[in-house]
């Protein structure tokens, strides 16, 4: 009698498995197969004047072929990657859902290398797009602008201070990581507005289209006739907010006064007299007692205007080099987006992208600290070593893949040398 019972119950429970398969198949087989679509976007470069929410003209012999071409699933963070063909589209198969799309690359353009950055944060893919239907329309288009490879770039930058509340002691290193000389002389270091990063970001006039220009809050420019100042591969110069031996006041930071300039703004309580003076050619408030970049994260370009003498009366704050917001009076500093040589966002943590202040060809990532008063620093990534042992330093127009963060600042951490004219160790 118990095997029969035995038999019984093994006889039940293979039924009652049985039963849960047939089940689960049935269950699977109700839900819909989500089937991948293939979509094709043209990836094209503007030149010229990109006007704002009118129709943008591509300029047909900038080639964008071998671009990478990121598709990021906002939803699963699943991503598709391609690279565009010879005729500028790139081509992949993903499943429908909303994206962000990141543009990347070099190109070479009339006897210059450019960078091709760019980023769509939100789109929705749903349906097949053909190449055809991205000849027929610009919404299937993605329009960039290339930026010029420059030599000068920020290789390292100091911003966050350390407890308790010591912000002195901010440091910026500016690097030469090309393979020519290149003079300092007109130079300027443009901190853009707003000081902080923020998801509201200004509201820039019509005219000014889209992507045309920077503008900036704070302008300091390098002193020098036209060639003073050379700065030769694998040089740098370093800028302080204060230069000096900060240990004295603050047992945690540290001692940046062999900076070649210190951006001092008129407190002759806190200059030191052994470092020149940048002295700043463009301002929208003036704080005597110091230049306070911003300690959660400020963003930064480095720009020359060839063919201007750019000064204080360029800047004239009712000339045509200035602009307001839509609606506001304060006015600030624009700059052309073909002057600017280097750029980076600063953000108040490595995952606040909704809040850049800088257009994607000029940064199209960013860089932090991910905290403030922590003395930590970011700086570039080397990616290689001259025959005279200086670095050289990675740089793609984006900081969230060039830079690395450090414990703490190194003044010329990588080997990096003096100018010749300042021969500091």
């Amino acid at each position: 009698m118990k095997k029969i019972f035995a038999k019984i119950s093994v006889l039940v429970l293979a039924i009652a498995a049985l039963s849960s398969c047939i089940k689960m198949m049935k269950e699977v087989q109700d839900v819909p197969i989500v089937e991948p679509i293939t979509v094709s976007y043209k990836v094209n470069a503007a030149t010229g004047f990109i006007p704002k929410g009118g129709s943008v003209t591509p300029d047909p012999n900038f080639s964008t072929a071998g671009v990478k071409v990121t598709f990021t699933n906002i939803t699963t963070n699943q991503v598709f990657e391609t690279e565009t063909g010879t005729d500028c589209f790139a081509t992949v198969d993903v499943e429908p859902g909303v994206y962000s799309i990141g543009i990347s690359g070099n190109a070479t353009f009339k006897g210059y290398e450019y960078f091709i950055n760019g980023n769509v944060p939100s789109i929705s893919l749903f349906k097949t797009v053909t190449k055809a239907d991205a000849e027929a329309d610009p919404a299937f288009n993605l329009t960039v602008r290339p930026a010029k490879v420059g030599s000068l770039v920020f290789s390292e930058i100091y911003y966050c201070g350390v407890q308790s509340y010591y912000f002195r002691d901010q440091t910026y290193q500016i690097y030469n990581n090309g393979d020519e000389t290149v003079y300092l002389d007109g130079v300027c270091l443009g901190q853009l507005y707003p000081q902080n990063a923020t998801a509201n970001l200004p509201v820039w006039p019509d005219e000014d289209g889209t992507d045309n220009y920077a503008y900036c809050m704070w302008v300091w420019q390098f002193p020098g006739s036209g060639n003073e100042y050379p700065l030769k591969p694998g040089q740098s110069v370093i800028l302080a907010q204060e230069a000096r031996d900060h240990t004295t006041n603050n047992e945690n930071s540290f001692d940046n006064s062999i900076a070649e300039w210190e951006c001092w703004t008129a407190n002759a309580g806190r200059d030191n007299p052994e470092v020149a003076n940048m002295p700043p050619i463009y301002y929208t408030s003036w704080n005597a007692m110091q230049w306070l970049s911003g300690v959660f994260g400020a963003a930064f370009c480095l720009f020359k205007i060839e063919g201007q003498t750019v000064d204080a009366d360029y800047f004239n704050k009712s000339g045509p080099n200035v602009q307001n917001e839509v609606n506001k009076t304060a006015k600030y500093a624009k700059i052309p987006a073909d002057a600017i040589l280097d750029g980076v966002e600063l953000l108040t943590n490595s995952g606040a992208f909704n809040m850049k202040r800088v257009p994607g060809f000029i940064d199209a990532g960013g860089t932090s600290v991910d905290a403030t008063y922590c003395g930590k620093t970011v700086s570039r990534k080397v990616i290689g070593t001259r025959a005279d042992g200086t670095p050289i330093l990675q740089d793609t127009n984006n900081s969230t893949d060039d830079f690395q963060v450090n414990e703490h600042p190194v003044l010329r951490r990588n080997g990096e040398k003096a100018p010749d004219w300042r021969p500091i160790p």
